[in-house]
C-alpha cells in the first residue's frame, strides 16, 4: 500500500527546499554531506533500531521453486506450508523470472532515481488516486517522525488505462517495467496455487479472489544515512494485501519479526523475497500469517523493489468457508478490502493494527 503524501505546504521545513518551496527528497538531503540527520527523522530513544534484538543466526526459509515443478514437489510444498505458518516470509530461488528481466529492472530503477530533481518532481503529488506518484517517508501527515526513504509508486492495472502515466524517462522504463511486472504476476499466480494446496483446498480457490487483482510496483531508495541508529527506512508493519514479491539489493536492511526477535534477511543474489499480507491471514482463518517487518537504513545506499499482488478493492475479506466447521469458527469478521485499505492508510505505520481490529476474539497470536 503506497503512502499518503502531504501537500507541499504541510511538509516539515527540513523536507522543503527554500526558494521555490519544492519538496526535497531524502536523496538530496543525503547529498549535502550532513553529519547527522535532521531532527524530523530522529526517533525517541526507545523507538530506535539500536535498542532492538537482532538475531543473525536464524534466517527466513529459502525455497527452491524448481522442486515444486519437479520430483521434489511434495518437499517444496511442505516447505512452503511451514514457511507460511511459521514465518509469513520466505525467499525463492529458481523462481522462473529471467535474470535479464531482473537486471534490467535494477538498471532502470537506478536511472530513475539518478535523474535530475526537476524530471522526478513531475510525479510528486499528494493525490493518492494518481496512478503514479513520487514521495518520501511513509505518511508525513500522520507521522511524528519521518522515514529516511524516497519512493516511486505506480499502479499496474488495468494496463491500457495506466501505462501512459508511467515515466517516459528513462526511455526504456515502460518496456522494462512492463516485462518485469508481467513476470511477477505469473509468479504470484503460481504462488497462490501453491498456497491453496498448502491449505488443503482446490488450487484455483484464490483465482476468484484475484480474478481482477490490484497490482502495484514500488521503487524504494534508502540513501546513505550518517546516523542510521537514530531512524528507520520504514517502521514496523504488515502489508495489507495478498502477497508482496520483493527484489532487494546486496545491502542488508530488511528485518522480519519472528518469535520475539528481529531477523535480518540475508540478501541472495537474484532471489525474491515473498511475504504474505493481511488478506491471506484472513482468508486462511489465521493459519497463514502476515508478519511485521521493517527496513533499516545504512551508511551505504540501499534499494528494493516490491511488487504488490492484492485483491480487487470490492472483494470481501473473510475466512474461506471450506476451512470452517464447529471446531474451527471464523476468527475474523468480514470487511471489504477497500475499507481495510482505508484503515491501513489512516495512521502511520504501527505494526499489524489493520488486521488486528478484524479479530473476533482476543486470544489469537
Amino acid at each position: 500500500m503506497a503512502p499518503v503524501l502531504p501537500a507541499v505546504d504541510d511538509l516539515p521545513a527540513s523536507m522543503v527546499v527554500s526558494v521555490n518551496a519544492k519538496p526535497q527528497l531524502v536523496k538530496d538531503l543525503a547529498s549535502q554531506d550532513i553529519t547527522c540527520i535532521p531532527d524530523s527523522f530522529i526517533l525517541p530513544e526507545h523507538e530506535r533500531p539500536c535498542t532492538a534484538i537482532q538475531t543473525e543466526e536464524v534466517q527466513i526459509p529459502v525455497i527452491d521453486l524448481a522442486d515444486f515443478h519437479g520430483e521434489g514437489r511434495s518437499k517444496a510444498l511442505k516447505e512452503i506450508t511451514e514457511a507460511c505458518e511459521d514465518w509469513g516470509f520466505f525467499q525463492v530461488i529458481n523462481h522462473g523470472v529471467d535474470i535479464s528481466t531482473i537486471q534490467n529492472m535494477w538498471a532502470v530503477a537506478r536511472e530513475f532515481f539518478d535523474m535530475p530533481l526537476e524530471d522526478k518532481l513531475k510525479y510528486y503529488t499528494d493525490d493518492v488516486t494518481k496512478p503514479t506518484r513520487l514521495g518520501t517517508s511513509y505518511n508525513p501527515t500522520k507521522e511524528s517522525k519521518l522515514h529516511w526513504r524516497d519512493y516511486f509508486h505506480q499502479i499496474c492495472n488495468p494496463l491500457p488505462d495506466v501505462i501512459e502515466t508511467w515515466p517516459d524517462k528513462p526511455a526504456s522504463y515502460r518496456e522494462v517495467a512492463l516485462e518485469y511486472t508481467q513476470a511477477l504476476k505469473s509468479l504470484a499466480e503460481q504462488l497462490f496455487a501453491a498456497l491453496a494446496e498448502s491449505l488443503g483446498l482446490h488450487s484455483t480457490i484464490f483465482k476468484e479472489v484475484f480474478k481482477a487483482p490490484d497490482q502495484h510496483l514500488m521503487l524504494n531508495l534508502y540513501p546513505p544515512c550518517p546516523t542510521p541508529e537514530l531512524t528507520f527506512g520504514l517502521a514496523s508493519h504488515s502489508d495489507p494485501g495478498g502477497v508482496t514479491i520483493l527484489l532487494q539489493d546486496e545491502v542488508e536492511g530488511l528485518q522480519v519479526f519472528h518469535k520475539g526477535d528481529w531477523i535480518t534477511v540475508k540478501p541472495i543474489t537474484n532471489a525474491l523475497v515473498i511475504n504474505l499480507g493481511d488478506a491471506v491471514q484472513v482468508f486462511s482463518n489465521g493459519r497463514f500469517k502476515s508478519v511485521n517487518h521493517r527496513a533499516l537504513v545504512n551508511v551505504n545506499l540501499r534499494m528494493s523493489i516490491p511488487y504488490f499482488f492484492d485483491p480487487a478493492k470490492d472483494v470481501t475479506l473473510a475466512p474461506f468457508k471450506s476451512l470452517l466447521d464447529e471446531n474451527h469458527p471464523p476468527l475474523y469478521r468480514e470487511i471489504v478490502f477497500k475499507d481495510h485499505l482505508l484503515g491501513f492508510a489512516s495512521k502511520s505505520l504501527v505494526g499489524k493494527f489493520a488486521v488486528d481490529y478484524l479479530k473476533i476474539t482476543d486470544d489469537q497470536e
